[in-house]
C-alpha cells in the first residue's frame, strides 16, 4: 500500500494596498533645494565649456583686409579712417574674432565686466621700442562671450595682429606661444633683436589660475 503524502497548500499572498506615509512639508522642500542646488551646480560647471563649444562651431573671424589697408596707410603716414562705434585705442585678433579696446589703469581690475583688454606697461606703445603687455580675463561668469582672451591659445606661429594707436595701425606677427608660471615675470621683459614687441597672456589653463598662457609677436612693417 502506498503511503501518501501530503503536500501543504500554499498561501496565496493578496495584494494589498499598503499605505505609504506621505512626505511631510520639510522634506519636500529639503528636496527641491537639492534638486535646485545639483541642477545649478551642473550649469555652472558647464558654463566655462560653452565659449569654447561655440569657437569650434562658429570658427568666428574678422576679416583683416580694412586692418591691412590702415597698416600701409599709417606706414604712409596718410590718415586712417576710423569706425566711430569702435572708440579707443583697440586690440584686433583675426584669426579667433577678437576685436576689443585696449584700456588704461594701474591693474587688470580696470576692466571690469571684460570691458576690454589692459595695458600692463603703461609707458610701452606701438610707436615706441620696449614691449608693449597686454592682459586680459580668460573667462568671467558675467561676460557674455567668456573672456576677450578665452581662445588666446587658439593662435598659431606666424598668425597676424593689429594694433590701433592714436589712430593709427600696427601689424604684428607671433612667433612664440608658450605657457608659463605667474612667476615667470620676465615676459614683461624687452627681448633682444624684437625692438617692438608685443606680449600678450591670460590665465592657463581654463578654470585655473595656475599657469599662464603667453603670445609673443614683433612688430613688422
Amino acid at each position: 500500500m502506498k503511503s501518501s503524502i501530503k503536500i501543504p497548500k500554499r498561501h496565496i499572498l493578496q495584494n494589498k494596498n499598503i499605505s505609504r506615509p506621505k512626505r511631510s512639508k520639510k522634506s519636500k522642500a529639503l528636496i527641491g533645494i537639492l534638486l535646485t542646488i545639483s541642477l545649478v551646480s551642473i550649469v555652472l560647471l558647464s558654463l566655462p565649456y560653452i565659449p569654447r563649444i561655440t569657437f569650434l562651431i562658429k570658427k568666428p573671424k574678422i576679416n583683416p583686409a580694412a586692418y591691412q589697408e590702415a597698416a600701409k596707410s599709417t606706414k604712409a603716414g596718410t590718415p586712417v579712417k576710423v569706425d566711430p562705434q569702435k572708440p579707443g585705442n583697440r586690440l584686433v585678433l583675426p584669426d579667433i574674432g577678437v576685436d576689443t579696446q585696449v584700456i588704461e589703469g594701474k591693474n587688470l581690475n580696470v576692466i571690469g565686466k571684460n570691458q576690454g583688454v589692459w595695458r600692463e606697461s603703461r609707458t610701452i606703445t606701438p610707436e615706441i621700442d620696449g614691449n608693449l603687455v597686454i592682459a586680459g580675463h580668460r573667462f568671467l561668469y558675467t561676460a557674455t562671450n567668456g573672456g576677450w582672451f578665452y581662445n588666446l591659445p587658439e593662435l598659431k606661429v606666424g598668425q597676424t595682429i593689429y594694433v590701433r594707436w592714436n589712430d593709427k595701425v600696427y601689424p604684428y606677427e607671433v612667433y612664440r606661444t608658450r605657457s608659463v608660471l605667474p612667476t615667470q615675470v620676465d615676459i614683461r621683459d624687452a627681448e633682444p633683436g624684437v625692438p617692438r614687441k608685443l606680449t600678450m597672456y591670460t590665465c592657463y589653463p581654463l578654470g585655473s589660475t595656475s599657469k599662464r598662457f603667453v603670445i609673443e609677436a614683433k612688430q613688422i612693417n
